[in-house]
């Protein structure tokens, strides 16, 4: 029977052996902190990214989620609508993940100016609500404001679409659309302000006016076609939307979160983690093959050692484990060392994130809103990352332990 001795004897020796060679065990060590450290640091990067884009892509119009009558997404119309009952807004009010909802009259219209007319989507909001769910009205541009609960016929619009009209802020426009109850709906509205939210669609199309004029023009008669809800976290999103569902009519409400309201944003997402996948890859492969090469070059300078060993009746399972003990307290080292740079790292750039503000312009031709990319550290990040360094270390370790402990005593004796 082994005694408590026996049991630590591979440890013990496995440990000195790690620093016999120091040079070869630092270069190792170094490997495996710099590649542990930059998977960390790449995917917080890339988290801390995809949050941001998320979030400044549901504030500018869309929220988190998105509830209306079963069809209106697809079809977008104003004859999609719904009175939301009293349960459903209770729900929503008190839910302590939501931080704001907004109700919204949403069509389709021709906006008129002189011998200029051009299509646009009509928001109608009540601005204090809309305020708590989007950032359009930190988007106005100087010499307009947003709207207030105080304006009737007042209007926002789009700083393309008021190019295209030729329209500028106090200049008074036509609209003419389809009634909720199929009548004609006509009005005269006055621009007092234009936004410029970087995102082409918007800025080209959209008009926002208040609720309570809309309810008016397009004889809505106490019906909506959506409900706009802000959360406090991205990460609620899947639990909030369930439990909507779960407390509405299935057959006739849609609720729809911002993966499904914006699917250009997710397939973004998906290639840019494909790509992330792959550098993660090449990086643990670095990892894994450093310490194979510093076990396999340990092993052949100390064949002889090992043929002794055999030789006076050491068992080549003691040998084997003694060599994986060696890589385990390498990578072990290394690790922790990687988590500390990496996290390191994160956390300097989520403090001060990386800044693509000189390039908005340009970014601009490609639809994308967000400049500023800030680092952000998970659990599952530091322990993926730790498992698979570990995990591979083990595997590449395993072969040359594996041939060390195969040795004839007599042949390992004479290597030179």
């Amino acid at each position: 029977m082994k005694g408590r001795n026996d049991y630590l004897l591979e440890p013990k020796l496995a440990w000195r052996n790690v620093w016999k060679n120091k040079r070869r065990t630092v270069l190792t060590l170094l490997t495996i902190v710099v590649g542990c450290g930059m998977i960390i640091f790449m995917n917080a990067i890339a988290t801390g990214g995809h949050e941001q884009m998320i979030t400044d892509a549901v504030e500018i119009n869309t929220g988190h989620i998105q509830i209306h009558e079963k069809g209106f997404w697809e079809n977008q119309s104003i004859d999609y609508a719904f009175v939301p009952d009293d349960d459903l807004l209770k729900m929503l009010s008190t839910d302590e993940r939501i931080a704001a909802i907004t109700k919204r009259v949403n069509a389709g219209a021709l906006l008129s100016f002189g011998n200029n007319t051009y299509a646009a989507m009509v928001q109608a909001v009540d601005p204090e609500y809309e305020k708590r769910v989007t950032i359009i009205h930190e988007k106005i541009i100087e010499g307009g404001r947003y709207l207030n609960s105080d304006d009737r016929t007042g209007i926002v619009v789009g700083r393309v679409l008021a190019k295209n009209l030729g329209v500028g802020v106090g200049d008074e426009v036509s609209m003419i659309s389809q009634g909720f109850d199929g009548s004609i709906a006509a009005d005269n509205l006055k621009i007092l302000g234009l936004f410029d939210t970087g995102n082409p669609e918007l800025d080209q199309a959209l008009v926002i006016m208040p609720l309570a004029r809309a309810m008016e023009t397009f004889t809505m008669m106490g019906y909506i076609n959506s409900i706009a809800v802000k959360l406090k976290g991205v990460d609620d999103m899947s639990s909030v939307r369930n439990d909507i569902i779960k407390s509405t009519d299935a057959e006739e409400i849609e609720v729809m979160g911002w993966d499904d309201l914006m699917p250009e944003l997710v397939q973004f997402i998906i290639m840019d983690d494909a790509g992330a996948y792959i550098t993660d890859f090449i990086l643990l492969m670095i990892v894994a093959f450093g310490i194979l090469n510093t076990i396999q070059m340990s092993v052949y300078e100390r064949i002889r050692e090992f043929g002794v060993m055999l030789a006076i009746g050491t068992r080549p399972s003691q040998v084997r484990a003694m060599i994986l003990y060696e890589s385990v307290y390498i990578s072990l080292i290394g690790i922790a060392l990687g988590l500390a740079l990496g996290s390191a790292i994160s956390f300097y750039f989520s403090i001060h994130p990386i800044d693509y503000s000189a390039y908005a312009e340009e970014m601009k031709v490609w639809g994308v809103s967000t400049l500023l990319f800030p680092a952000r550290v998970t659990a599952l990040n530091l322990w993926v990352t730790s498992l698979f360094i570990l995990v591979l270390a083990f595997i590449f370790s395993f072969f040359p332990a594996q041939r060390a402990s195969k040795l004839r005593p007599i042949q390992a004796i004479r290597h030179l």
